[in-house]
């Protein structure tokens, strides 16, 4: 499987983290899992018709080539073919469409929608979408990409700046922090940030913190292999181990030792993003 990722136009980078690509090659299985839960939508556009499930869902839905919405996911998604895969993405940061969707985020978890199902897009959009040849170079097709990006946000680039600064909050912490310490911070309710979390991030701000603390633990065992469970888990900021292991298997589907030893293609994929994340590598110049 190859992986590229690219930044997208700095005018992007307060909704995209990056566009990205996927390609299997025809010694690989043509199945692949890909998205771990990461509190990000994305866009993808598929090559050819294939085959998509989230692994908390039983049943397969048909990806079709154009663009598909994908939702919040809680647990990884698998895609397969009978042909090799080739898949292109944009990765959207979870305050992206905060000003933009009109329905609730959470109705898209685990899901996916083709993309004209859930925005109203314009003329030159589709055409822009219908004019994408998977064959292109990367380099082209990404250029292509921030073409599309600037029609879609052209009405507006504005964020919900309070639900970024929150989102950020919990992210600096890596998750590691009492959902309470917001309610002080920023001046709101239990109620009112849930219900604001879920409408417009699609997760609560406890699964929010509950995902991203996961994601710190597999930074932390890619850059330091040698540490135990029990070292992981003090330095994520779990008091016992028992409870480390019962969140990592609500996130990942398997527990610490399995995911390492079963899912290394998955893992390295996933540290690459999450350390570009942590590092406020996908944060406006």
């Amino acid at each position: 499987m190859h992986y590229i990722e690219a930044l997208p136009d700095n005018i992007f980078t307060n909704h995209i983290e990056s566009y990205w690509q996927i390609k299997t090659v025809n010694s690989d299985t043509q199945e692949i899992e890909l998205l771990l839960p990461t509190c990000t939508f994305n866009i993808i556009f598929s090559e050819r018709p294939c085959l998509v499930k989230s692994k908390a869902n039983v049943h397969w839905k048909h990806l079709k080539p154009g663009g598909t919405f994908f939702g919040q996911t809680n647990s990884s998604i698998i895609i397969k073919s009978k042909h090799p895969i080739n898949l292109l993405g944009i990765r959207f940061k979870p305050f992206a469409f905060s000003k933009k969707i009109q329905q609730p985020a959470y109705l898209l978890n685990d899901d996916f929608i083709a993309l004209k199902e859930w925005f109203p897009l314009k003329s030159q959009m589709v055409s822009l979408i219908e004019k994408i040849n998977m064959k292109d170079d990367h380099e082209t097709l990404f250029k292509q990409f921030d073409e599309l990006m600037f029609i879609f946000f052209k009405d507006s680039l504005r964020v919900d700046e309070k639900l970024r600064a929150q989102l950020n909050f919990i992210m600096d912490r890596k998750g590691a922090m009492k959902i309470s310490e917001l309610f002080s911070e920023f001046g709101v309710s239990k109620v009112t940030l849930r219900n604001h979390f879920i409408n417009k991030v699609g997760l609560t701000p406890k699964k929010v913190s509950q995902i991203w603390r996961m994601n710190y633990v597999l930074q932390l065992k890619a850059e330091n292999p040698q540490l135990s469970l029990t070292e992981m888990s003090l330095q994520a900021g779990f008091y016992d181990q028992a409870h480390f292991i019962k969140d990592f298997k609500q996130i990942f589907s398997l527990t610490p030792r399995k995911f390492f030893n079963e899912k290394p293609e998955i893992f390295k994929l996933a540290h690459h993003n999450i350390s570009r994340r942590f590092s406020n590598q996908y944060d406006p110049k």
